[in-house]
């Protein structure tokens, strides 16, 4: 009973020493980005997400026959148009969520609750495309990040904040707190919290990090690649107020009150950096880009007057790309 009792004071003292910071960013330095046109040949509908990897940018689509295409810089050509619309072999349905590792691409069906992946070797290469189906997740699932070949961090409708699944050994461990900032989120169900904090993931493999942001939550968590153990959290911030409605009768829903904050709409990231973006104070139809460091500070403001709906930043060549609309969609770079 007393090894019981000292374990239990030992995991409050570890959860109570995590930085937990509820002032909203304030930067210092700012600058005014500078979008230029990156060429995109056809017309874009409705982007989820941009990955860039090496000359080539892999361009997420919710509306098209192919919802995964992929674009030359250098060429200015798209390459291949990959997966197909449909409930067939290689087809899946949209939306999607998109991530890269272990020389993977990794592909969750957000409709279908499947987690997939194309060997990336073969996106280059004159190879035909074949989609590897690697696990049905229970129907919580939204958004994902792969920590490895057989782990991966789910956001979802989850009892606690994260799932982790370990495809080898067919595995899933729930973690994680939903916040309570807000006074009145205490006694709000945790279905109804579920659905306002929903996640968007970004990784650094270098440091064995990952970032989960919500619309006014960050955290950040260390984890260990090669064991099977439940990430630690290391990191947690409140990027501003909030308030919400729901309803659990029919079906759950959450409504943002009038008054809160400007809240971030996407996250991206590089080894050194964390890229969120958020809505302007000055015009929340305009997009603003706050970075931070890994350890959760401030570096600066990026201003821009353009509503930008997706990031994705090339650390080597100093660049980011992204969607503005201007008015339609188009894709554009800028520089870091």
């Amino acid at each position: 009973m007393k090894t019981i009792y000292l374990l239990f004071i030992l995991a409050f003292i570890i959860q109570c020493s995590v930085p937990k910071k509820e002032k909203p960013y304030e930067f210092t330095q700012t600058s005014t980005i500078t979008f230029n046109d990156a060429h995109y040949p056809e017309m874009l509908e409705v982007t989820m997400q941009l990955i860039k990897k090496d000359s080539t940018i892999l361009i997420n689509d919710f509306y098209g026959d192919s919802l995964v295409k992929v674009f030359n810089l250098n060429t200015k050509m798209i390459e291949k148009k990959l997966i197909s619309k449909g409930e067939g072999p290689n087809e899946l349905l949209s939306p999607l969520d998109i991530q890269i590792a272990d020389n993977n691409l990794y592909l969750l069906s957000r409709p279908l609750f499947m987690l997939n992946h194309i060997p990336l070797k073969a996106i280059t290469s004159d190879d035909n495309i074949k989609l590897y189906k690697d696990y049905q997740m229970p129907p919580k699932s939204d958004c994902f990040i792969p920590l490895n070949k057989s782990q991966f961090v789910f956001s979802g409708l989850w009892d606690k904040r994260y799932a982790l699944l370990n495809l080898e050994q067919d595995s899933i461990e729930i973690f994680g707190e939903y916040p309570n900032y807000w006074e009145g989120e205490k006694d709000i169900p945790t279905e109804a919290k579920a659905m306002f904090h929903q996640c968007m993931f970004t990784k650094n493999e270098t440091k064995n990090l990952f970032a989960s942001c919500s619309w006014f939550i960050l955290e950040i968590y260390k984890y260990e690649p090669n064991k099977l153990k439940i990430p630690t959290l290391i990191f947690q911030k409140q990027l501003g107020k909030y308030s919400y409605d729901y309803t659990t009768t029919d079906h759950i829903s959450t409504k943002m009150r009038k008054g809160s904050d400007p809240c971030v709409t996407e996250i991206t990231s590089s080894s050194k950096y964390i890229y969120m973006i958020i809505q302007s104070k000055e015009n929340k139809k305009n997009r603003d880009i706050m970075v931070i460091d890994w350890n959760g500070n401030p570096i600066k403001l990026l201003k821009s007057d353009k509503r930008i709906t997706c990031l994705t930043v090339d650390e080597k060549s100093k660049k980011a790309y992204c969607i503005i609309e201007d008015p339609e969609d188009k894709l554009v770079y800028f520089d870091l």
